[in-house]
């Protein structure tokens, strides 16, 4: 079998690291691959809006009986992107052979807080890479430096107001006895002696300040199924969570959900037995997100729709994508006259 991934990876971010991950495990069990669009495939892999439906419409027309499988990690409206994020994983989504959620949080937030994604599907959540993320192993150096009893790892790419850094700031601001490692984009981070600012960092260096720290600490909102959430895991770091989106389905037994008033609470409850904390957030990691795992359900999910017969044809699939009333914004939210009929006959 032949895939299509239009939009090469590249070493940033969450989504590009598991597409990077998803075709090293394709081409270890005798997949081809391909990023040219022109080219003869069986199936194109998108993720939620990354793909132009321009590219979606010429992968169409060159492979009348292909597959199309989209990825989806939430509403970019529920985690403060544009609307028009969501206009177009919305046309996308009419056309989907196979639709895959990150978490059952992104399903019920872009099947019903917003109802952008029309398709249902299964629930497969990220891998991690337990080889690489794990409680032994080198410490990043310049934590070997900073002397605290206790140090909170945060991580973010972004800088969207909705990754919680002011949190983290107002919680450092208020326990300066504690450390607080910040790795990735901080702008703005007050200079507190508390306070250690790594920077954006590779995988390698990331492993290794995470595993040097007691626990990871996340204020993100309505995050679908964040992949820094799983690597603290699977480094032995119990979560410090804000209780929101797919967080909580993810850490289970294995955090506190905490928020700025009451953060000491949290931490004495850390602190009453740490060891065991980080035994459970390992083990969850290698049980639960095991890449063989994950990335086994995927292909499985991607086998059976390439073998079903009911797949969308492609007379209908270009139908769709040429209706001039297919998609309207109104609001924030998604409406349109095609939209309104597909929303209400889909069980939502």
């Amino acid at each position: 079998m032949k895939i299509c991934f239009p939009v090469k990876p590249v070493h940033e971010g969450g989504g590009n690291y598991f597409t990077m991950s998803f075709i090293k495990y394709l081409k270890g069990h005798d997949f081809t691959i391909t990023h040219d669009i022109n080219d003869r495939y069986d199936v194109i892999f998108t993720n939620h809006w990354s793909v132009p439906l321009r590219s979606i419409y010429r992968g169409i027309r060159r492979n009348p009986k292909l597959r199309l499988v989209q990825r989806i990690d939430g509403a970019a409206q529920d985690y403060g992107r544009d609307p028009a994020s969501d206009a177009k994983q919305h046309e996308v989504n009419l056309m989907t052979d196979l639709t895959i959620f990150q978490s059952q949080y992104a399903r019920d937030a872009t099947r019903r807080k917003f109802p952008v994604i029309v398709n249902d599907g299964p629930v497969i959540h990220n891998p991690v890479d337990f080889t690489m993320f794990t409680p032994q192993g080198p410490v990043h150096p310049a934590i070997t430096d900073f002397n605290f009893d206790t140090l909170l790892c945060s991580v973010t790419w972004s800088t969207n107001a909705k990754k919680g850094s002011a949190e983290v700031y107002e919680v450092a601001t208020a326990h300066p006895e504690v450390g607080f490692v910040l790795c990735g984009n901080f702008p703005g981070a007050p200079a507190l002696r508390n306070i250690l600012q790594l920077g954006v960092l590779d995988r390698s260096a990331l492993a290794s300040a995470m595993r040097g720290c007691t626990a990871f600490l996340t204020f993100s909102e309505n995050d679908a199924c964040p992949n820094v959430v799983l690597e603290a895991m699977s480094s032995g770091l119990p979560v410090l969570y804000k209780d929101s989106g797919g967080t909580p389905e993810l850490v289970d037994e294995c955090g506190i959900p905490v928020e700025v008033v009451g953060f000491a609470k949290a931490l004495t409850q850390l602190a009453n037995n740490k060891e065991r904390w980080s035994a459970n957030a390992r083990a969850r990691a290698e049980s639960h997100f095991n890449p063989e795992k994950i990335l086994g359900q995927y292909v499985e999910a991607i086998r059976n729709a390439v073998e079903a017969s009911s797949a969308v044809p492609m007379w209908r699939k270009l139908g769709l994508a040429w209706n001039p009333y297919q998609v309207l914004l109104y609001n924030g939210r998604i409406w349109g006259k095609r939209t309104k009929e597909l929303v209400r006959s889909t069980s939502l």
